[in-house]
């Protein structure tokens, strides 16, 4: 074999391999792509079928009631229930309270209540309307919902307020006494533009709040959406005790002969004011009343336990005596 044909020859292999090696690779990347694409076709599909379907039976504007009838809920993936087998009712004009440790189903049960949840088991009740057959928008536009998380939009703070009623003809006043209800009003009259403040530390030009001035925006958020259900879970936990306080005095002062008020919380001490106590563990309800009903059934109520427990860490907490500096004796001046 000549020198010429050999090297057109080692030239041809080269070249059939690195196109080889390039059609494998390109093969390799399409099959990848072809997984994303696969998923995106089963999310599209799930989406649909979980898609909150137009339409249904209109809830009243004011239900005298809610009821759970043996509602069990389960998260995909999860063998145990997050909520198992709960009853109870809440009358129009009442302000309850769910407690418990962590993990017992609190959270899941607000959104069961609210809507964003359909019981697995059981049904819930807006009077004689089954929130499964109800109009899920119109009940969204019933529920005010402030949790811990609730959404920070890079908004100006007065489109954060008034963001729960978009279409509601609003006036500056408006804002001003929602504002004002929460405690937010000295915050927002300190940023540089008032209620035309954006917020968000991601613009140019913009203003950030604190954790615990969030949370008075959320709690404007939710005066003035004017719902008719009230939802709050654990709404204070970046606020000072003293704005901590006149937070739960300003949740409680929303509550009406018109309006149902759910408080999720931690402190015991906001709950003993409420109408009525729902402890739950592990996902079931294992007790229910008043905070004098329940303190009346120690030592077995386990909230007696968890309020006395809670309330003993201020009782026997005692700060540490500091000695103060020792002076030597004085000296004789003989």
């Amino acid at each position: 074999m000549s020198v010429a044909v050999l090297g057109t020859a080692i030239m041809a292999i080269n070249t059939g391999s690195a196109s080889i090696g390039s059609l494998v690779n390109t093969m390799s990347q399409l099959h990848e792509q072809s997984l994303y694409v696969h998923d995106l076709t089963d999310f599209l599909k799930k989406a649909d079928d979980l898609a909150i379907p137009e339409g249904g039976r209109a809830l009243p504007t004011r239900p005298r009631s809610i009821r759970l009838d043996n509602v069990s809920f389960r998260y995909p993936g999860r063998e145990e229930p997050a909520v198992d087998d709960v009853s109870f009712s809440i009358e129009l004009g009442t302000v309850i309270a769910l407690v418990g440790p962590n993990g017992s189903g609190k959270s899941t049960l607000v959104r069961l209540l609210s809507g964003l949840h359909l019981p697995g088991e059981g049904r819930i009740h807006w009077d004689d309307v089954d929130i499964a057959e109800a109009d899920r928008q119109q009940l969204f536009g019933h529920v005010s919902l402030l949790t811990q998380t609730f959404e920070r939009w890079p908004f100006t703070a007065a489109a954060n307020i008034r963001i729960g009623q978009p279409d509601r003809d609003v006036t500056d006043e408006d804002l001003r006494t929602s504002a004002a209800y929460a405690g937010a009003d000295r915050d927002i009259a300190g940023l540089p533009h008032g209620m035309n403040t954006l917020l968000g530390k991601n613009f140019r030009g913009a203003s950030d709040l604190s954790g615990g001035q969030w949370q008075k925006i959320g709690l404007a958020r939710a005066h003035f959406r004017d719902a008719c259900v009230i939802i709050v879970d654990e709404p204070t936990s970046a606020l000072d005790p003293d704005a901590e306080q006149r937070a739960f005095d300003q949740i409680l002062g929303l509550a009406g002969p018109d309006r149902i008020i759910v408080l999720v919380t931690h402190r015991m001490a906001a709950v003993r004011r409420v109408d009525r106590i729902f402890v739950l563990d592990e996902g079931r309800l294992i007790e229910k009343g008043s905070h004098a009903e329940l303190f009346a059934a120690e030592p077995a109520s386990r909230y007696a336990q968890m309020y006395r427990l809670q309330a003993d860490q201020y009782e026997h907490h005692r700060p540490a005596q500091v000695p103060g500096p020792t002076r030597p004796p004085a000296s004789d001046p003989a």
